[in-house]
């Protein structure tokens, strides 16, 4: 282990059965708040902060799922205080036991990526872009761990990232399943049905208040949410998507994913790299 912070058998048992664990203050305010003022002195050159606050009447107002400006152009990743993020023992302390202790790749996967979204929408609600970023690869094996913490406070409505927890444990039968494939397969239950509809976001609101049960894996969805330095370690087999930002401020979130590094092989084969 490389931190001082063991999960216990307890959390280890939930991130199996939910594919999420969250985990307040794993991150060091002070860490969050030198990545969260980075971020803000790249967006005053927009005009959107200013004098220790938000500008935003200034910008046109981006309509979802448009999220404003983007943050790989305009904030970029490449800087010390958002390298740091991942500097944390307690972090790694954790990947490393969801990890069982294998290695992680470092070559695609560097430093954290900036979640940025302006205010987008008058009303939440569940929106329509789910996905999965890793297929379902023939081994089972858990490809790796999602990291998502906060930069700013990001409240209920706000633009937390949305995931369907219990997803990651549906359709790993031993064979490869692309993104598209199990799309297909998740519309077949109801639940994934009303989820993939074309229905405008708030009309599906109540979709937040529900569980499902399929075959014998209850899935629900789960709205990250939470204040600088609280952080979700997610499966990356788990469904999600970016949500509609009714708050207003904009969403400062971070993300980075931890993939195992002999599961690189069968990625490599499941997305036929050469």
């Amino acid at each position: 282990m490389t931190g001082n912070r063991t999960l216990s058998a307890e959390q280890l048992a939930e991130f199996d059965r939910r594919g999420v664990l969250r985990l307040p203050g794993l991150l060091s305010i002070d860490r969050a708040r030198r990545a969260r003022e980075y971020v803000q002195s790249r967006l005053a050159l927009l005009g959107l902060w200013r004098d220790g606050e938000w500008r935003l009447s200034d910008q046109p107002r981006p309509l979802w799922p448009k999220t404003g400006p983007k943050a790989s152009k305009t904030i970029g990743n490449k800087h010390s205080d958002i390298e740091a993020l991942l500097d944390e023992p307690e972090l790694l302390d954790a990947v490393d036991a969801l990890l069982d202790g294998h290695s992680y790749e470092r070559e695609i996967f560097k430093r954290p990526q900036v979640l940025f979204s302006l205010p987008n929408s008058d009303v939440w609600g569940v929106p329509n872009g789910w996905h999965v970023d890793v297929p379902r690869l023939p081994s089972g094996r858990r490809p790796g761990v999602q990291l998502f913490t906060f930069l700013d406070t990001v409240e209920p409505g706000g633009g937390g990232t949305l995931i369907v927890t219990g997803s990651h444990r549906l359709f790993n039968d031993g064979r490869h399943i692309a993104a598209r494939e199990l799309r297909q397969l998740l519309r077949r239950e109801a639940f994934f049905h009303e989820l993939y509809t074309e229905a405008p976001v708030a009309a599906r609101a109540s979709l937040l208040d529900r569980t499902a049960l399929i075959g014998d894996v209850p899935v629900e969805l789960l709205e990250l949410t939470g204040v600088p330095g609280d952080a979700y370690l997610t499966d990356l087999r788990v469904l999600h998507s970016g949500a509609p930002n009714a708050a207003d401020h904009p969403r400062l979130m971070a993300t980075h994913r931890f993939m195992r590094a002999d599961i690189m092989q069968e990625l490599a084969e499941a997305f036929k790299w050469e």
